[in-house]
C-alpha cells in the first residue's frame, strides 16, 4: 500500500472504530441489558439472554482487539512523517492482512496454536462485522425492552388500583380491610415476578386476579362513600321506615274495617315490622360508631331490602282488606242492577224472584257480611231472573 492508501485506510478504520465505540457503549447502558442479566429468567427469555449476552461478550472481545490493532497502526504510522518501505509493509499487513484470529463463538483467540484453527479476519472486515453485529444486538435488546414495557403496562393498572385500595383501607381503618389488600398484593407481586421471568412469552395478569383487585377497589370505594354519606343515607332510611309505619297503620285501619264489615275475611296477620326496622337502624348506628364498614355495608343492604319488602307487603295487605269491601260494594251494585232489570220486565213482584232478592240483600247488608254466601245468593238471583226471561215472562 502506498502512503496515501495507508492514510486513507487509517482514516476509514478510525471512523469505523468511533462508530463502533459509540454503539458498544450504548449497548452497555441499554435498559434491556439489565433485564437479560436477571438471575431468575426462564423459557424463551432465558434463551435470548444466553444468546445475546454471549454475543455481547464476543463483541467486546472483538472491539478490544480492534482497538489494540488500531493503537498499533497509529504507533507505526506516527513513527515517521513519511514511512519507509518497512513501515508501509507492516501497515499493509495490519490494515489488509488477516491478523485477528476468532474462535467459532466469535471470541478473539489469545493462542492461535491452541485448540481448533481460528477464523482469521482483517481489521476492516472485523470492523464491518462489529457494526453489523452490534446493530443486531441492539435490535434484540430493543425487543427485550419493548417486551418489558408491554408486560409492565399490563400490570401497572392493577398496581395502581391496589395502591388506591391500600390508601382507602388505611383511611377506613386498616384492620377491617387491610388483610384482603395484602393478600391480593402478594398474589399480584408473584404474578408480576412470574411474568418478568419470561417476559417475551408473558400473557399478562390472570383475568381472575384482575377481577378480584378491581372488585376490591370498587368495594373499598363504596365503603369510603358509605362512610362519607352515612348521615344522609340514614336520614333517608329513617324517613322510609316512617313511611312503612304509616303504611302499616293504614293497613291496620283497613283490617279493622274489614273485620267489622266482613265475616271471616281470611286475611293474614296485620303487618307490624316498623318497630323491628327501627331497632335494626339502631344497630347500624352502633356499627358506624365502631367503624365496622364492611359489616355496616352488608347490614344496610339488608335493611334496604327489608324496608322495601315491608312497604310492599303493607300495601298489598291493605289492598286485600279494602278489596273485600270493594267486592261487597260490587255485589250490591250487581244486585241493584238485576233488580232494576226485573222491574223493567215486570217481574219485581214475582214471589220466588222476590224471595231470592230478599235473601241476597239481607246477606249483603248485614254486618259482618258473609261474602261467599252473598256471592252465591246474587248469582242465584241472576240465574233465576234469566230463566224467567227465557220462559217468556216479559
Amino acid at each position: 500500500m502506498s502512503r496515501n492508501d495507508v492514510d486513507a485506510a487509517v482514516v476509514g478504520l478510525v471512523a469505523a472504530h468511533d462508530r463502533i465505540s459509540a454503539a458498544m457503549f450504548a449497548l452497555d447502558g441499554h435498559p434491556g441489558l439489565v433485564v437479560l442479566r436477571g438471575d431468575e429468567l426462564r423459557g424463551k427469555t432465558r434463551q435470548v439472554a444466553t444468546e445475546t449476552l454471549g454475543r455481547l461478550d464476543a463483541l467486546w472481545s472483538q472491539f478490544a482487539a480492534l482497538r489494540s490493532l488500531l493503537d498499533r497502526v497509529r504507533t507505526v504510522r506516527g513513527a515517521r512523517a513519511r514511512p519507509g518501505d518497512d513501515e508501509l509493509a507492516e501497515l499493509t499487513l495490519l490494515l489488509r492482512g488477516p491478523v485477528l484470529p476468532l474462535a467459532p463463538d466469535g471470541m478473539v483467540v489469545d493462542d492461535p496454536l491452541a485448540g481448533p484453527p481460528p477464523n482469521w479476519v482483517t481489521a476492516m472486515g472485523l470492523a464491518q462485522e462489529l457494526e453489523r453485529a452490534s446493530a443486531e444486538v441492539a435490535g434484540a435488546l430493543d425487543g427485550v425492552q419493548s417486551a418489558y414495557a408491554r408486560v409492565a403496562s399490563r400490570f401497572e393498572p392493577l398496581t395502581r388500583a391496589l395502591d388506591r385500595a391500600r390508601t382507602a383501607a388505611d383511611a377506613l381503618g386498616y384492620a377491617t380491610t387491610g388483610a384482603e389488600v395484602e393478600r391480593l398484593g402478594v398474589r399480584l407481586a408473584e404474578a408480576t415476578f412470574d411474568a418478568m421471568c419470561d417476559l417475551l412469552e408473558a400473557a399478562g395478569p390472570a383475568p381472575a386476579l384482575a377481577a378480584e383487585i378491581e372488585a376490591l377497589a370498587v368495594r373499598l370505594a363504596d365503603l369510603t362513600r358509605l362512610r362519607d354519606t352515612y348521615p344522609e343515607r340514614m336520614g333517608r332510611l329513617r324517613a322510609a321506615v316512617d313511611e312503612v309505619a304509616e303504611a302499616e297503620a293504614a293497613t291496620g285501619r283497613a283490617y279493622a274495617v274489614a273485620a267489622t264489615k266482613i265475616a271471616n275475611p281470611g286475611l293474614p296477620p296485620a303487618p307490624d315490622t316498623a318497630a323491628a326496622l327501627r331497632a335494626h337502624l339502631a344497630q347500624l348506628d352502633q356499627l358506624h360508631r365502631e367503624q365496622r364498614w364492611p359489616r355496616l355495608a352488608d347490614e344496610l343492604l339488608v335493611v334496604d331490602r327489608s324496608v322495601a319488602q315491608s312497604r310492599e307487603s303493607a300495601t298489598r295487605l291493605r289492598d286485600a282488606a279494602e278489596g273485600l269491601l270493594h267486592r261487597r260494594a260490587e255485589l250490591r251494585g250487581r244486585l241493584d242492577a238485576y233488580h232494576a232489570r226485573a222491574g223493567r220486565l215486570g217481574l219485581a213482584e214475582h214471589t220466588a224472584l222476590a224471595e231470592r232478592h230478599r235473601t241476597a240483600r239481607d246477606l249483603l247488608y248485614t254486618s259482618p257480611c258473609d261474602l261467599p254466601a252473598a256471592t252465591r245468593a246474587v248469582v242465584a238471583y241472576q240465574r233465576f231472573l234469566n230463566e224467567l226471561t227465557e220462559r217468556g215472562h216479559r
